[in-house]
């Protein structure tokens, strides 16, 4: 009978053949897959982008589950030439690869060091994913990474890939972008923002709290019930006066049915939004003559609104807008086509007009007639503006981000053309036939 010693140099034995299968199965797997100058991006780095990309797209966010399924992949999404999912997303991780490699290049061009304390980081990491992981063995660690097409050394290689890309971009644009021209930001600006103004009209209203009767209940600032004193004093069956929960005395009034009613003071009270099990508010479209009325106001501002007359324009808003955000922004509103709006409809039609034109947008909201405005210069510089162009976050602009990616791709573009790419090597590595990565 085998010793416990024996059976782990035994056990150790076979996980150790386990993962040189999983690398020498295929002996191009240590090859470059991708050249440039005296760097490359092998094979098995490729395959862990391409199972970092399939553990992204197999979240609830993406895809889900149906992209663990091999035929999902095969699912054809141009019919024109047959493009695939699998296609489609292999070629954008081998796009992301060639960026990573000229972003090395570039690193080295401009004479770049990695401190050691970038390194020192990164082993300290890995390091903790041994000992967490895989219970302080490199060789268990190895196991879990081969079905990524990585080992220690390969994940370790990719921390230092990235850490050198965010230095370099450190070392372009400074932090948050402070090394970024201000002759750049405004022509992004110029380049990527839309201005527009808008009369709008509900469609909906928001469903409120009723009493018995269904009349809206009216409350005071303290929550209690508003009512009008100038009317009668409720009193039961007995000739008691009536209270409420609150202990405040009920005013009412006979309607001209002879019912009797309860007698809200409207002035100066507010009403409660019914909402849903998502915190959301309850509403009620329109219908019929209620909705008809308000297609034949739009209409009628319609075709009061004269191309490139901002200036009528400008009175309109004033006059029949019914949202209330044109009163914080006076001017008009910034946006870009990748603007989270309320009303997606509006966005994708403001981006087809030109300063001066205009148009009716319908949407889940209502009616909107939006004009587009020439931009303001620096815009994003202004007080006023301050919401919709500083991040918290960060408190620089919120599009600073993207005019860094923007800027870095212009940098890696003139490299990326001179990568050569070992097409051989490609054949069945493609995210298809990757495992799915949620963690490295």
């Amino acid at each position: 009978m085998l010793s416990v010693k024996v059976k782990k140099i035994i056990a150790f034995a076979l996980a150790c053949i386990c993962i040189a299968l999983s690398f020498s199965g295929c002996a191009n797997k240590s090859k470059p897959l991708l050249e440039l100058e005296d760097n490359e991006i092998s094979v098995n780095l490729f395959e862990l982008y391409l199972s970092r990309m399939k553990g992204t797209l197999c979240t609830a966010s993406h895809f889900g589950s149906a992209a663990k399924k091999p035929e999902f992949w095969d699912t054809i999404v141009d019919a024109y030439d047959k493009t695939t999912y699998n296609t489609v997303y292999t070629d954008m991780v081998l796009d992301t690869a060639k960026s990573y490699l000229a972003a090395l290049a570039l690193f080295e061009e401009r004479g770049l060091e990695l401190p050691d304390s970038y390194i020192e980081e990164i082993d300290s990491e890995l390091e903790s994913l041994v000992d967490n992981v895989a219970e302080g063995s490199k060789t268990t660690l190895n196991s879990i990474l081969a079905e990524y097409g990585a080992n220690y050394d390969v994940l370790r290689e990719a921390y230092i890939i990235e850490a050198k890309i965010a230095y370099l971009r450190e070392d372009l644009f400074g932090v948050n972008g402070d090394k970024v021209g201000a002759n750049l930001i405004e022509e992004y600006y110029q380049q990527t923002y839309a201005r527009f103004k808008q009369v709008f009209f509900y469609t909906y209203d928001y469903v409120y709290e009723t009493d018995e009767n269904g009349d809206n209940i009216y409350y005071t600032e303290d929550g209690k019930v508003s009512y009008d004193t100038t009317k009668t004093l409720k009193k039961n069956a007995k000739g008691e006066q009536v209270y409420d929960e609150n202990g405040d005395r009920v005013y009412v009034y006979t309607d001209e049915n002879g019912k009797e009613r309860i007698a809200y003071k409207i002035k100066d009270a507010k009403r409660h939004e019914l909402v849903n099990d998502k915190g959301e508010p309850v509403v009620e479209n329109y219908q019929g003559d209620e909705l008809a009325k308000v297609v034949d106001r739009a209409n009628n501002i319609l075709d009061q609104v004269k191309e490139g007359d901002t200036i009528g324009f400008d009175l309109l808003v004033t006059e029949h807008n019914e949202e209330t955000g044109h009163e914080k922004y006076p001017n008009g509103y910034y946006i870009t086509e990748g603007t989270q709006y309320a009303a997606p409809e509006v966005i994708e039609e403001l981006f087809t007009l030109k300063v001066g034109e205009y148009k009716m947008v319908r949407s889940q909201h209502g009616i909107h007639i939006i004009m587009r405005y020439e931009l303001e210069d620096g815009a994003y510089t202004l007080d006023e503006y301050e919401d919709l162009f500083i991040a918290t976050s960060t408190g620089t602009y919120i599009f600073m981000s993207d005019l860094i990616d923007k800027l870095y791709a212009d940098y890696v573009s003139s490299y990326k053309e001179k990568i050569t790419v070992d097409e051989s090597l490609l054949e069945g590595v493609d995210i298809k036939n990757a495992g799915v990565n949620y963690n490295y």
